[in-house]
């Protein structure tokens, strides 16, 4: 009962964050239901596009960890199966962090039979995840410095660089950095609810341990891929918004709202990212309403887009599971 009611509170936090924005930028409470009508059809194609990229690289990323781990098993997930998977919990992002609607909707499907235990998948889904979060940090790296201290081309090249080298020396030492964490769950105590789960994160990431440094840096590539097509689906926004002159600080303050994302203030962070991106545009010298506008516009252009995205891949699985096939 508890629980249920911090949601719900959580949720009305959520609705009035939204309707404070839209009443503060003179848009009106039903700007959210038609923030949609300013994407021009070239830039839903675009967004279904490289959203549909971006989970795509996710579901490899989770496969290409599944094989290195265990290359003699049998039960990899079809690709198929594994991106419906990733797709859902994409959707379960919307309600909460999408690292966890992700892992949750993974190792919901390993009870369904697909991929390995409902554990495993979830032990290779947040090894799998970290990658991300290492590439989100590095591009902080270049973020943080170049927004607040609007750098020269240069500077920018120089951090650049310096970011790419970090990605990479960070993957390579990613495995022991989490056998560090995973002894750190082991040690502390959790309670027996989270004992078994502790356990089966150690072995795990005893097994990640096991990657050779070619399979790190192939996960470290795909997760900077995938950074790139968030990016690029921002930037698609922007120019169906006539907003594409404020590219540079959107992309420089991109890292540092996706960490805003990833921690739970309301369910899915809906109104505190939106709050964010209107921040940083704002700062940027767009108008309030411009930066509301484009802040909504991303929550339901995602939102629209994963529905498209999810269509066929259900469809298609339900025809699987239909007699005779």
């Amino acid at each position: 009962m508890k629980h249920a009611v911090r949601i719900a509170t959580l949720a009305l936090v959520a609705l009035v964050l939204l309707y404070v924005l839209c009443t503060s930028a003179n848009l009106g409470w039903f700007a959210v239901a038609h923030s949609f009508d300013h994407v021009a059809g070239w830039a839903l194609a675009a967004i279904v596009a490289l959203l549909g990229a971006n989970l795509a690289l996710a579901t490899m990323k989770w496969l290409f960890v599944m094989r290195a781990m265990e290359p003699d098993h049998k039960s990899h997930p079809p690709f198929a199966d594994a991106m419906l998977a990733t797709t859902f919990g994409a959707l379960l992002g919307q309600a909460m962090p999408f690292q966890v609607g992700v892992a949750l909707s993974r190792s919901m499907a390993g009870k369904l039979g697909v991929g390995w235990s409902p554990s495993a998948n979830l032990g290779t889904t947040v090894y799998e995840q970290a990658f991300d979060a290492v590439v989100v940090g590095a591009a902080g790296v270049v973020a943080i410095p170049g927004y607040f201290l609007h750098l020269k081309p240069a500077s920018w090249a120089a951090l650049i660089v310096l970011s790419g080298g970090l990605v990479v020396a960070v993957s390579l030492v990613l495995p022991f950095l989490l056998g560090v964490f995973a002894d750190l769950l082991r040690r502390v105590p959790l309670g027996h609810r989270f004992d078994g789960l502790a356990a089966r994160m150690h072995c795990a990431v005893g097994r990640a341990a096991t990657l050779s440094r070619r399979a790190l840096v192939i996960l470290a590539l795909l997760s900077v891929l995938r950074y790139a097509t968030n990016l690029f689906l921002i930037l698609v926004l922007l120019s169906a918004l006539d907003l594409l002159h404020y590219a540079a600080p959107t992309a420089a303050a991109f890292p540092l709202i996706q960490v805003v994302a990833f921690v739970p203030i309301t369910p899915g962070n809906l109104g505190v990212v939106e709050w964010s991106w209107s921040a940083a545009l704002v700062s940027a010298g767009a108008s309030f309403g411009a930066a509301a506008t484009f802040a909504l516009t991303t929550r339901v252009a995602s939102f629209v887009a994963l529905l498209i995205l999810i269509a066929p891949l259900l469809a298609a699985r339900l025809v699987q599971t239909l007699p005779g096939k």
